[in-house]
C-alpha cells in the first residue's frame, strides 16, 4: 500500500512549481487509488498549507474542495492509539521532526509499505517501509 506526503500533493496543485509540479502530478496520475491511502496527518497538513497559500494570496483554490477531492480519491486512514507513542520513539531514535515521525508512525501502523516524500534522506530506514523521493534524479 502507498501513501503520499503533503509536499507532493501541494506541488501537484501549485501552478508556481514549474519543476516539481509536473513530477508530482505524474506520480499521482500513476498511483492506483485502490492501493494508495490518505493519512490523517497528511489531510490535516494539506488543509493547513492550502489555507496559508490562500491567506498569502498565492492561491485562489477552495481549501474545502481541494481537501475533499483528496478524500474522494483516497481512503482516509485515521491514526490508532499506538501512533503517538510510536512517533515519539521514532523521533527519539532517528532525530526526525515530530511531524515527520508522526507520518512515519502512521504509515507503519496502517500497513503502508511505500511513502512518497522528499522530506527524508538517510535518517530513517525500516524493513516494512520504503521512502521514495519522486523528485530525486537517479
Amino acid at each position: 500500500m502507498n501513501a503520499v506526503d503533503t509536499n507532493v500533493f501541494i506541488y501537484a496543485i501549485d501552478s508556481a512549481e514549474a519543476l516539481k509540479g509536473p513530477i508530482a502530478q505524474s506520480l499521482l496520475d500513476r498511483l492506483d487509488s485502490e492501493d494508495t491511502v490518505l493519512l490523517w496527518q497528511v489531510a490535516c497538513e494539506f488543509s493547513a498549507v492550502c489555507t496559508k497559500l490562500v491567506q498569502r494570496g498565492i492561491s485562489t483554490l477552495d481549501v474545502a474542495d481541494a481537501t475533499q477531492a483528496l478524500r474522494l480519491r483516497y481512503p482516509l486512514i485515521l491514526p490508532d492509539p499506538t501512533v503517538l507513542e510510536a512517533a515519539l520513539q521514532i523521533r527519539k531514535d532517528h532525530g526526525t521532526s515530530f511531524w515527520d515521525a508522526l507520518l512515519l508512525a502512521g504509515c507503519l501502523s496502517s500497513g503502508v509499505d511505500t511513502l512518497y516524500s522528499e522530506d527524508f534522506s538517510e535518517g530513517f530506514s525500516h524493513p516494512r517501509l520504503t521512502i521514495v523521493n519522486p523528485f530525486r534524479t537517479k
